[in-house]
């Protein structure tokens, strides 16, 4: 009787049979770090959020120093104290008002706030001679007054020289545009130099009659026409000067 033959496996058998628990191995690890990736990707969305949180909740709870130099906390709920612009130029105006009135001066100068800031108008006469841009000498107090008030703030101001119609004609001053503008650079050089205003944060122009407030077709218009405009400048048109 014949002898039945051993079959031997061939090699590549026994050699692909560590092929599959290899494979599912390597799922599995794939499968891990996938898990491992995101919970990391979450964890750091989740600590971004809290730093933020921490991060807006020391903003709200600043400090300010005192006039007596004590600290306090300011609750988010608590109301500013900033002063506003417009405070401030209110109050401005409200001391020039009162100083005005006890010098009899409210004829001849007048206060206003518009959009450019807080307006003082000079009539020319208190200040100048005709045709004159020397600044009369005993009336140089008032201007001081006004400069020792206004400088101490940080706006610009502008010094606007303005004439009437009347047409300007001498060797000095061959046109109102000439004449103006002398008068706003004399006020703005009393500034600097008796005041001690910083230059930097002055502008002299001269309008000539081209900005009336007043009909000049009458005397009483043009008197109103003929003044010095200082202006207060307001931190948007500061800003434009910037």
């Amino acid at each position: 009787m014949a002898k039945k033959k051993k079959h031997h496996p061939h090699e590549e058998e026994g050699g692909e049979a560590w092929l599959l628990p290899y494979s599912d191995l390597m799922t599995l690890l794939l499968a891990v770090f996938i898990v491992l990736f995101a919970v990391s990707q979450v964890d750091v969305a989740k600590a971004k959020d809290m730093s933020d949180s921490f991060s807006e909740e020391l903003m709200t709870q600043s400090y300010v120093i005192s006039k007596l130099g004590e600290q306090e906390p300011i609750s988010k709920e608590s109301p500013s104290e900033e002063v506003s612009e417009q405070q401030k130029l209110e109050a401005i105006k409200a001391e020039l008002d009162a100083k005005l009135q006890k010098e009899n001066l409210a004829v001849s100068v007048t206060t206003s706030i518009d959009e450019r800031g807080l307006v003082i108008s000079f009539s020319n006469a208190i200040i100048f001679g005709p045709g004159s841009a020397e600044i009369i000498k005993e009336n140089e107090s008032a201007l001081l007054e006004i400069a020792d008030l206004i400088h101490i703030m940080d706006n610009y101001i502008r010094i606007e020289g303005h004439t009437d119609n009347i047409p300007m004609s001498s060797a000095l001053y061959p046109s109102n545009w000439e004449l103006s503008s002398a008068r706003a650079v004399n006020v703005v050089r009393l500034f600097v130099n008796q005041a001690k205003a910083m230059p930097e944060k002055l502008i002299a122009v001269g309008y000539g009659e081209y900005r009336p407030i007043a009909d000049n077709s009458t005397e009483e218009g043009r008197m109103k026409n003929r003044r010095i405009d200082i202006i207060v400048l307001s931190e948007k048109y500061s800003e434009l000067e910037k």
